[in-house]
């Protein structure tokens, strides 16, 4: 990332942290799932072949979802906003190998809107911010950020300080 003279990194948002434990909660049944499959009984009554044959295909199994963890980790870390004192940074992991980056300038924000969705947002205070520009790409959108309205009022605090320096004359590094 290529920063301007006199930006500086205000904070970054990435998605709650209840999004990775829900999407890896499944990975993480489906990896104790051979073992209570066999239970402690069964794997006493093994013969030795059978035993090991059935340890590497385990192992290979965890193998398997350790990978998937992995990409969905990977996914969630690499989701993230970043705001500096001049502009928003959208970086967009759709998958492991598939990135979109985009910016915009925080003087052309028109329009922030949060929408909390559900019980379990409500509760642990998530929602999706989606951020109208005057800009080609209309609307910036990211999903389960924690404490949206916080946020919210940062991103205008840091608007508002953007436009008044565009009125007095001084880009502050534009």
């Amino acid at each position: 990332m290529v920063f301007k003279n006199g930006e500086k990194i205000l904070f970054e948002v990435r998605r709650h942290w209840f999004v990775i434990v829900s999407e890896s909660s499944l990975i993480i049944l489906l990896g104790l799932l051979p073992f209570v499959a066999l239970g402690a009984s069964s794997w006493a009554n093994l013969s030795p072949q059978s035993f090991w044959a059935v340890l590497f295909l385990c192992a290979g199994w965890l193998l398997i979802l350790w990978s998937a963890f992995f990409i969905v980790w990977t996914n969630y870390y690499l989701d993230v906003w970043v705001v500096t004192n001049q502009r928003i940074i959208d970086i967009e992991q759709i998958n492991l190998f598939n990135r979109t980056v985009s910016e915009f300038r925080l003087d052309r924000v028109q329009d922030i809107t949060i929408k909390v969705n559900g019980f379990v947002a409500t509760i642990l205070g998530f929602g999706d911010i989606h951020v109208q520009t005057a800009g080609e790409m209309e609307k910036f959108l990211i999903k389960s950020a924690p404490k949206p309205y916080e946020i919210k009022d940062k991103i205008i605090r840091e608007h508002d300080r953007a436009l008044e320096l565009a009125r007095g004359g001084s880009h502050g590094g534009v």
